[in-house]
């Protein structure tokens, strides 16, 4: 028998969403727009603090060089925010479907 690894808890609550977002088109929706807006708020804390890097005299040129890395912490939430919205829309219209 093979051990079942540990999932934090955000793991969990993503998890469990996930699939009451395959029963419940709404909770998807809902938490796909506070994902989205999560995300765009993420962005322009991230943009800002990658201005303050690149002003920085000791990380200006790391920023200047790996800037990018910043940008991965919007772009992942971007990217769960879509997940919620494909999976409420399957649901939406496996619901409405009228055939």
């Amino acid at each position: 028998m093979s051990r079942r690894r540990r999932q934090s808890i955000a793991e969990d609550v993503l998890e469990q969403l996930f699939d009451l977002t395959g029963l419940f088109w709404q909770v998807g929706a809902l938490a796909g727009v506070m994902l989205l807006f999560f995300s765009f708020s993420t962005y322009a804390w991230v943009d800002e603090q990658y201005v303050k890097a690149l002003s920085s005299p000791h990380l200006g040129q790391v920023a200047y060089s790996y800037g990018w890395v910043f940008y991965l912490i919007p772009l992942l939430i971007l990217g769960i925010a879509i997940m919620f919205c494909v999976k409420s829309y399957q649901s939406y219209r496996r619901e409405h479907y009228y055939g």
